[in-house]
């Protein structure tokens, strides 16, 4: 009877011990994919806060990129326009002198045909 007794403390205290295992194993494998499972969170978060930030800076490059081209463009329009200013008014300015010699010109060349009409007649 004590032998009986002594088998089945040793068959009962072998069942908790594998239960004890079988629990510790299961608690051991939930903590493993808990930690997985934030690991994979902590990377995606990671991954769209990096993603959010190169979308960002592309956005301020283009930003950047898009203002220093008008900037330009519109620096160019405005020399372009000095340009054709400072023309048209130095031509104005060449056809005024020009202008008071051309009449002058003119006066003589129309003296001269009445001169020559005259002395034909």
């Amino acid at each position: 009877q004590q032998a009986q007794a002594e088998e089945t403390t040793r068959k009962q205290q072998q069942l908790e011990a594998e239960e004890a295992t079988r629990k510790q194993q299961q608690l051991e494998a939930q903590e493993e994919a808990t930690r997985k499972q934030q690991q994979l969170e902590a990377e995606e978060a990671t991954r769209k806060q990096q993603q959010l930030e190169a979308e960002e800076a592309t956005r301020k490059q283009q930003q950047l990129e898009a203002e220093e081209a008008t900037r330009k463009q519109q620096q160019l329009e405005a020399e372009e326009a000095t340009r054709k200013q400072q023309q048209l008014e130095a031509e104005e300015a060449t056809h005024k002198k020009k202008q008071p010699v051309n009449n002058k010109e003119n006066n003589n060349k129309h003296k001269l045909k009445k001169q020559q009409e005259n002395n034909n007649n």
